[in-house]
C-alpha cells in the first residue's frame, strides 16, 4: 500500500505549536494514520475541489489532497467554530 506525503503551511505549523500538550500526540498519530489511508473520520468541503477536514475532538484539520504527487498539504488546524 502506497504511503502518502504529509506537509504542513506555515500557518498550520504554528496552530500545531499552539495545541494543548495532550494534542500534539493525537494529532500527530491522526496524520500517520492518514498517511497510511486508514479509515478515519473524514469529510469533503462543500464548494472546495479536493478540500476535506478530520474531526479530533474539538479542533478540526482541514487538508487539500494532491493525487498526482500523493501529497496532503493540511493548511489550518483550528477549533470546530474558527475552522
Amino acid at each position: 500500500m502506497a504511503r502518502w506525503k504529509i506537509v504542513f503551511s506555515k500557518e498550520a505549523h504554528k496552530q500545531f505549536n499552539r495545541l494543548p500538550t495532550g494534542y500534539h500526540n493525537k494529532v500527530e498519530l491522526l496524520l500517520q494514520k492518514l498517511a497510511h489511508n486508514a479509515l478515519l473520520d473524514i469529510r469533503h468541503i462543500k464548494g472546495e475541489l479536493a478540500t476535506f477536514r478530520i474531526r479530533l475532538g474539538k479542533y478540526r484539520i482541514l487538508f487539500k489532497r494532491f493525487e498526482n504527487d500523493m501529497t496532503y498539504l493540511v493548511f489550518r488546524i483550528s477549533t470546530r467554530g474558527d475552522a
